[in-house]
């Protein structure tokens, strides 16, 4: 039997049963399902909790006990009580459906999505955008995303996915830059720990802005945006789209990094503590890219790079 068809059965038999028509095997089985209402597999209303759950059917249950008129006992109001659950039901919950729409407005909160130092995060969003998060990253999702604008927060480095919405575009508030699209591919590298963030497009059009003015107009495939966070300078690069997000290939992008930075990454990549002294130049920048070599190799060609000494141990990794 098809949904609609089982929908349309429940729906007859529960007006047979408030008009008394029902045989004393229907009423029984009316009954037993009443009682096992919101328990096993017996889906409940689509409220936001179990508390308000609750909550509701009190709230329900005791207006109906101070509405009736013959009060001479508990079972005549338990009974009104059940007809009115019932008759909910068969409009399809419109009452509490919109009762849950008004609180859940009222209730809403920011959602925070993490990944662990070890471990990338994927995302999927309401609106079906994907977001994955690299190590030591976060996602905060505005409470009202969706209403006008689609807005969240990132704290580390993401690669987003974002559904075309020309409605409602995807804002991305990564420190003091705020990137805006409406449907498109791209990355931000926005550790807390690095002096740049890091704007790369992989596909669609990119908008990059500050609070005191825009710092790029449609940014397209292959552009990537610089901007550093100690001096507010911008700069723009065109890069190979498969260098953009090399991370999510689980490969090691040192880019413009100082040693300080270098460090930062190793210790996101390796799952390692990295000792390094604070004293090192760090105006000088490096960049290079390894695909999956051996940590030995990666220290070795590092050293030869920036003419320091890297060494890699079972548990921490030392430059000298």
């Amino acid at each position: 039997m098809s949904h609609t068809n089982k929908e349309s059965g429940l729906k007859h038999l529960l007006e047979k049963y408030l008009q008394g028509q029902c045989s004393v095997k229907e009423n029984q089985a009316i009954e037993d399902w009443y009682d096992q209402l919101g328990k096993g597999d017996h889906k409940a209303p689509p409220l936001e909790s179990s508390k308000r759950k609750a909550e509701l059917k009190l709230e329900i249950k005791q207006y109906l006990i101070n509405r009736i008129v013959d009060r001479t006992t508990r079972k005549r109001a338990f009974q009104y009580f059940k007809y009115a659950a019932i008759f909910l039901l068969l409009i399809g919950g419109a009452l509490i459906g919109r009762n849950v729409t008004i609180n859940s407005k009222k209730n809403r909160h920011d959602i925070i999505f993490e990944s662990s130092d070890k471990t990338a995060k994927l995302i999927t969003l309401k609106d079906g955008s994907s977001v994955l998060l690299n190590v030591g990253s976060s996602l905060t999702v505005s409470k009202d995303f969706g209403d006008s604008i689609r807005q969240v927060r990132l704290t580390g480095e993401a690669f987003f996915e974002i559904a075309k919405d020309t409605k409602h575009p995807f804002i991305v508030q990564a420190g003091k830059l705020k990137t805006r699209v409406l449907g498109t591919s791209f990355n931000i590298n926005a550790y807390e720990d690095l002096d740049q963030i890091k704007v790369g497009v992989l596909t669609g059009k990119v908008q990059v802005s500050k609070a005191d003015g825009l710092l790029a107009s449609g940014m397209t495939k292959g552009k990537v945006l610089f901007f550093n966070k100690n001096s507010g300078t911008t700069t723009l690069k065109t890069e190979q789209t498969d260098y953009i997000a090399i991370w999510r290939d689980s490969k090691l992008n040192i880019e413009s990094a100082t040693i300080r930075e270098i460090a930062s990454q190793l210790h996101r990549y390796y799952h390692v503590k990295v000792n390094y002294d604070n004293s090192f130049d760090n105006e000088k920048r490096y960049s290079i890219r390894f695909d999956r070599e051996p940590a030995d190799r990666v220290m070795e060609i590092l050293s030869i790079l920036t003419k320091k000494k890297f060494t890699y141990k079972t548990d921490q990794i030392t430059i000298k």
